[in-house]
């Protein structure tokens, strides 16, 4: 068996995708390492304001539907986790003690940033791409801007009142709507259809028809890994729950805090691929030609960002 040895500062296709990759593939220094992650990071970045103010400049009279304009707000804020992860990751903490810089070092400070990315890619997924079926998208859309309405009725304060009371008929209504959708009075008839624990949950959710039922299923951010990435991308940190620990005061993600090795910054790496993956996503919801990014880009940072994208661009 031979073994291919691929030149990632080549110019070929593969050497490009091999570059991306290198980070956590590549034996080589942890200052090579970091300068390649911030190198990736400053390209998505570049890639994700260009899309934007193509928006802005192009499509703005498509921004007037309400999913467009929501469908918006998703690239620019998982954009703004995205630039505020990379000044942390290059800039660190630092505080003062007696009129002298100290640093707090956290290899972890950046995962909340990375996972909040991750949740901006995954939501915009179901919310998107998840299904081409007019009554499921309409079940996902419904149910998550219930997730809103619910947390708006908890205020109990009588300062809220008007607030929840409009919530409560926006809740209500959109209740209505969904116990009117097809595949809804589907799952209805069926005794173990799960439709009301989905509904009690809070969660996004749709209807899957499983045999000769339909059942209501759960969409949530870690079964969302699977319709993302399947098994192309086999790196355990970008799990899910792994970003969780170090986002929530857990106790392996605060004893971890304490038993720390130099870093090269694979928070901002992994929030690199799903900036891109966001970015390859909003272009197709928006129908953006991909000769808006492609012309202000080198061959080299089109095979690069096709990889981190994971998708294809021609």
């Amino acid at each position: 068996m031979t073994e291919l040895v691929i030149p990632i500062f080549g110019d070929n296709l593969l050497s490009g995708m091999a570059y991306a990759a290198s980070p956590v593939c590549v034996d080589m220094p942890d200052g090579q390492k970091r300068e390649i992650v911030f190198e990736l990071s400053n390209l998505v970045t570049k890639i994700a304001e260009k899309i934007i103010y193509y928006t802005i400049d192009n499509l703005s009279k498509s921004l007037h539907d309400e999913q467009n304009k929501v469908a918006f707000a998703f690239l620019q804020r998982a954009t703004i986790f995205h630039i505020s992860n990379h000044k942390i990751s290059s800039e660190g903490i630092t505080t003062k003690r007696h009129e002298k810089e100290c640093k707090l070092v956290d290899e972890y400070k950046t995962m909340p940033l990375t996972r909040s990315v991750y949740e901006h890619l995954a939501m915009f997924y179901y919310l998107f791409h998840y299904t081409d079926d007019q009554n499921q998208r309409e079940i996902i859309w419904k149910s998550w801007i219930l997730g809103s309405k619910t947390n708006l009725l908890k205020d109990s304060g009588p300062e809220y009142k008007k607030e929840r009371a409009k919530a409560k008929k926006e809740y209500e209504d959109i209740l209505t709507i969904l116990r009117n959708n097809k595949l809804i009075k589907e799952c209805l008839s069926n005794p173990s259809g799960k439709f009301e624990e989905c509904l009690n949950s809070r969660a996004v959710f749709t209807v899957n028809r499983k045999g000769t039922k339909y059942i209501a299923e759960k969409l949530t951010y870690d079964k969302a890994w699977k319709y993302l990435y399947g098994s192309k991308i086999e790196i355990h940190s970008l799990l899910y729950n792994y970003l969780s620990m170090h986002s929530h005061p857990t106790y392996n993600g605060l004893l971890q805090f304490n038993c720390q090795e130099e870093n090269i910054e694979f928070p901002l790496y992994e929030s690199c691929y799903f900036l891109a993956y966001l970015c390859r996503l909003f272009m197709k919801h928006f129908q953006i030609d991909n000769s808006v990014i492609v012309s202000s880009l080198s061959e080299r940072d089109r095979e690069i960002f096709m990889y981190l994208s994971n998708g294809m661009i021609v």
